[in-house]
């Protein structure tokens, strides 16, 4: 995962601030059948010192780049980010801000926020962070129990959705056709071949 370098504001250290991460594309704020966006987040970050989450947003109305802070209230180290996450995307006041925002990365920001809180080093806390969350194509997920399927599944769902091509995104076409390669050497599966052996 690459990150967007951090222009730091004036009156501040860099030890206080996290790296912003690209918000993933989807729907904004007002994007209700083709009605034009109010808001659309373009990365989301996190501040230390005080803790909030830190979001620039497009006004697509004034047609200008905003910065918004979102101060993050009576989280320790022990809290649940999960709830805590749902509880900022839940909130009327920042709800139309956060639309474009995936509950997940809500969820990695105040993880990174909950490593800090108990003295892990940021580079540490997203190492961490991105080995749990990669999909391992060699993994057998039906030795999974529930809870880290659900976890899986989540993962896989993000990423679909930051690759989904949407039918209003410049870059779509419809009715795309892929040529394989032909020449390569395919390898066959036991399970694809004929057999006359009874089931």
């Amino acid at each position: 995962m690459s990150f967007l370098p951090w222009e730091t504001p004036e009156n501040t250290t860099t030890e206080r601030l996290c790296p912003l991460f690209p918000c993933f594309p989807g729907r904004a704020a007002g994007d209700f059948d083709g009605a034009r966006m109010t808001f659309t987040a373009q990365k989301c970050g996190i501040c230390f010192q005080p803790p909030s989450i830190i979001l620039i947003y497009r006004d697509n109305v004034q047609e200008k780049t905003r910065q918004r802070i979102m101060p993050i209230r009576n989280f320790s180290r022990y809290s649940d980010c999960v709830s805590a996450a749902e509880q900022m995307k839940n909130n009327p006041r920042h709800k139309p801000y956060l639309e474009g925002v995936s509950l997940h990365q809500l969820e990695k920001l105040h993880r990174l926020l909950r490593d800090h809180l108990e003295g892990q080093s940021l580079s540490d806390s997203l190492g961490r962070y991105h080995h749990e969350y990669t999909i391992d194509p060699e993994e057998d997920m039906n030795k999974l129990d529930d809870k880290e399927l659900a976890q899986r599944k989540s993962i896989m769902d993000e990423l679909f959705e930051k690759n989904r091509k949407r039918r209003d995104d410049p870059d779509f076409v419809y009715n795309v056709e892929v040529d394989f390669p032909q020449h390569e050497h395919m390898e066959s599966c036991a399970w694809d071949t004929e057999s006359d052996e009874e089931m």
